[in-house]
């Protein structure tokens, strides 16, 4: 369904003169851009608003200037905004009214003044007021903010998108009024920005709408959380009054007083609402061992629900992780979602059993639907990110004795952690093939094949051989599952978890990171190194490969045993039915039977496609940037601490670990600073900021000065690499064209496979300069990396003015 539709549809009919008036405004943008729709020769134009149910036209104005349509744009947000804040304090009064009732109802059960029935159809009564005049308000204001919210957005972003085609059109590039005309809104309106808005309306708008989504306990404001606690208190009170009642009348379940289907008689909610309430659980999944039972109230579960999708959408660190690790997910969730609530869920009336049954205490625990996967499923594939990490770094520190041991050169080191990542490049297209069948059986061999890379990698040493470590830690690449992970997150997490679960994948990933060289360090104490060992089974260069084939063989059990695969046929038959729909919605021809005529500025758009690849090569050549200089860091750090300042396992890899445990605090502060600033402007800086640390880098001569200088840029070079992820790869997820948004070969892996092979460059090109020596290794490494890093700059700084989002895959609701 179009959003206008929608937002026609979901519309709350007494409040419908509040809402963001969607149609006016698009209707404004046609004659502003010239996009097929001209005002008449008054220069107003009439059109019939059904956003406002109103009987007469509405008059538009000829604006000629994007200032003029903001202004319009920004009447919109205030009307809503006073109406939102009128609302609020309508249901406060009500609730501090109802609070009184219950207070005296309070003093009559605990004297029990009045008779059992009597009181039982006071508890009703209060119950049914508290529902309707605070539970249902409150759930219909989540709602009324979350469509106005997204109707914004929608709004901003096809003014943007009209904006972007009109710069990209060759024939309006003479008019020299065009810049003054024109002008993006995303940074005042979009939620990534809104908070930190010019406007006070807007910033007070999405600040309540960001505390609706906190569900915590110390929300920033806590409006909402102070409504919600006191319903749901008050609620729980009644809740065990009418159980206890009824318990002393030797009743169980008595519908008369608990038949939620007498709700639909109630004229405040429209139809629409009470539908949007069929939502419950799976009784058979349900446990009925135990005779206590708990609290249970199917309205406030719907207000957390929608709580918690409002949170999604405005907890930023969570949302931009989202966007980097779910590049090209274009899946229709919202529909998704509620197709499956549709099927999983019963109707009004059984969530009216189901509470009568919680009263007589046939149920002993009420909560949420079952999830899509168990929590046991979802926690071995995190596990299975986080020990990948973990075995990728834990040879890092090592890597240079470990070669240095077989007769090799130290700087070695590159090639050995470079066999991982250059692996990858070719695991990664199998598994996302694989991943479209099963899960289970992709990650069992992947693990399979980590266990033995990591025995073969251990018993190199023994065996005197190089060839058995590259081949060990080829095989150990070939192991990587993390697309297998991604998708698991895409396909089978619900609405409410699976932005926080791509946040968890990421911080299982830097667990892993900052995990594995510390694990390095501590066996360094528990293992001597080859040289000074007779022995050549159980040294500090072998240790790794036999603890990580024990952790592998570990997690392989646990996943053979525990691990479920996941119900694809249901799911399949979702996207089959889906995908029908929008088959049998598509229209093949126009009214007149004509092939429809293209618009003037979608056929600029098709005309600058190539233009369009520009943004795209640039966000994967900053990717294969930050990995080069990232992986030169880390690998080449044991080999010229060792060399300049006679580190040992113990202190690198302690340093190592220190490193890798910023990833997340770094991700945080970009992810903050995201709000005030754009991806092009924040990647600028980075870049400035990693050409120093490189620099900076580069300058040391071995002295303890120079040592602080090491550990100081390093930390710089580590940073701003991690802090130039987030915004190309967000930036990518908005450039990116819609072909690659799908199937095997989507942006997902396009990302991944310019990733590694920018991680393979940094470990080749590190064991390529050493070539010249250990005492010439930075220069020699780093030098072509700072060129790199200029080169980079320089291209970004060319193409600047593409590097925005142009919205050109919105959906067009006209």
């Amino acid at each position: 369904m179009r959003f206008g539709d929608r937002l026609i549809a979901d519309q709350h009919p007494p409040w419908s003169k509040s809402y963001i008036d969607y149609i006016r405004l698009k209707h404004l943008i046609y004659p502003l851009f010239d996009l097929g729709y001209a005002a008449d020769d008054t220069h107003v134009a009439a059109i019939e608003s059904p956003s406002n149910n109103l009987s007469s036209p509405r008059l538009l104005p000829n604006i000629q200037t994007s200032k003029e349509f903001q202004q319009e744009l920004n009447n919109e947000v205030q009307k809503t905004l006073l109406f939102l804040l009128g609302t609020l304090g309508e249901m406060s009064s009500d609730l501090s009214e109802l609070s009184e009732e219950f207070i005296a109802l309070s003093a009559s059960v605990k004297l029990q003044l009045k008779n059992a029935s009597e009181l039982l159809e006071q508890i009703h009564s209060l119950r049914m007021q508290l529902i309707d005049r605070v539970g249902s308000k409150l759930l219909l204001l989540l709602e009324f903010v979350e469509l106005n919210v997204e109707a914004i957005t929608k709004i901003v972003k096809k003014h943007d998108k009209s904006v972007a085609r009109w710069e990209a059109s060759s024939e309006h590039h003479n008019h020299g009024d065009y810049q003054s005309r024109y002008q993006r809104l995303r940074t005042q309106y979009l939620p990534r920005f809104a908070v930190h808005s010019t406007n006070a309306n807007v910033r007070c708008l999405f600040l309540i709408a960001a505390d609706a989504g906190d569900t915590k306990e110390h929300s920033t404001v806590g409006v909402w959380n102070a409504i919600q606690f006191n319903l749901k208190k008050t609620l729980k009170q009644l809740f065990d009054w009418e159980r206890e009642l009824q318990k002393g009348q030797n009743r169980v379940g008595v519908d008369s007083f608990v038949n939620l289907a007498s709700f639909q008689d109630d004229d405040y909610l429209p139809l629409s609402r009470h539908r949007s309430l069929s939502f419950g659980f799976d009784l058979g999944s349900l446990s009925r061992q135990s005779s206590e039972a708990e609290f249970f109230e199917p309205m406030l579960y719907r207000i957390q629900s929608t709580r918690k999708r409002l949170g999604q959408s405005t907890n930023r660190y969570n949302s931009m992780v989202y966007a980097h690790e779910m590049l090209g997910d274009n899946r229709d969730i919202d529909g998704t979602n509620q197709s499956q609530i549709e099927t999983r869920f019963g109707s009004i009336e059984s969530m009216a059993k189901l509470r009568s049954q919680s009263i007589g205490g046939d149920l002993d625990k009420i909560g949420p639907p079952s999830p899509m996967v168990s929590n046991l499923s979802k926690f071995l594939n995190m596990a299975s990110t986080s020990l990948y990490m973990c075995n990728y770094n834990v040879v890092t520190p090592t890597s240079g004795l470990y070669s240095k041991l077989l007769g090799y050169d130290e700087t070695h080191a590159g090639l050995i952690v470079g066999m991982t990542p250059a692996a990858v490049i070719v695991s990664s297209l199998l598994y996302s093939w694989w991943s479209s069948y099963s899960y289970k059986k992709a990650l069992i061999f992947a693990s399979s094949c980590c266990a033995i890379g990591n025995l073969i990698y251990a018993f190199a040493l023994p065996c005197d051989s190089l060839t058995m470590v590259l081949a060990g830690r080829l095989m150990t690449g070939f192991g990587s599952a993390r697309i297998i992970n991604r998708r698991y997150i895409a396909d089978y997490y619900n609405l409410e978890e699976r932005t926080a679960g791509m946040a968890q994948f990421v911080s299982a990933s830097a667990v892993g990171m900052a995990v594995g060289p510390g694990l390095a360090a501590f066996l360094s104490y528990l293992a001597p190194e080859g040289e000074s060992h007779g022995g050549r089974w159980w040294t500090v260069e072998t240790a790794p490969g036999y603890v990580m084939f024990c952790f592998w063989c570990f997690y392989l059990v646990a996943n053979i045993l525990f691990f479920e695969e996941p119900d694809r046929v249901q799911h399949n038959v979702a996207k089959e039915e889906k995908a029908a729909t929008s088959d049998e919605r598509a229209p093949l021809r126009s009214n007149t039977g004509e092939k429809m005529e293209e618009e003037p500025c979608t056929k600029t758009a098709k005309r600058s496609f190539s233009i369009g690849g520009v943004p795209v090569f640039v966000c994967l050549l900053l990717i294969v940037l930050l990995k080069s200089v990232l992986e030169g860091l880390t690998s080449s750090t044991p080999t010229v601490s060792r060399f300049y300042f006679d580190w040992d396992v113990k202190l690198c890899g302690t340093y190592l670990a220190i490193l890798a445990s910023l990833m997340i605090p770094a991700n945080y502060v970009v992810a903050n600073v995201s709000r005030r600033f754009d991806d092009r402007e924040i990647i600028l800086a980075v870049l400035v900021m990693m050409a120093v640390g490189i620099a900076g880098f580069m300058t040391y001569d071995g002295s303890d000065a120079s040592e602080v200088s090491f550990v100081c840029f390093s930390l710089i070079i580590f940073i701003s690499c991690n802090a130039l992820e987030g915004p190309s790869l967000g930036l990518l997820s908005k450039v990116i064209p819609k072909s690659l948004r799908a199937g095997i070969l989507n942006a997902g892996w396009l990302a991944t496979e310019a990733g590694t092979f920018g991680r393979v460059v940094g470990d080749f090109w590190l064991s390529g300069a050493a070539h010249k020596g250990i005492d010439n290794l930075v220069d020699a490494l780093f030098g072509p990396l700072i060129v790199l890093v200029f080169v980079t700059t320089v291209v970004t700084l060319w193409n600047y003015s593409q590097l925005q989002p142009r919205f050109d895959e919105e959906e067009d609701d006209d």
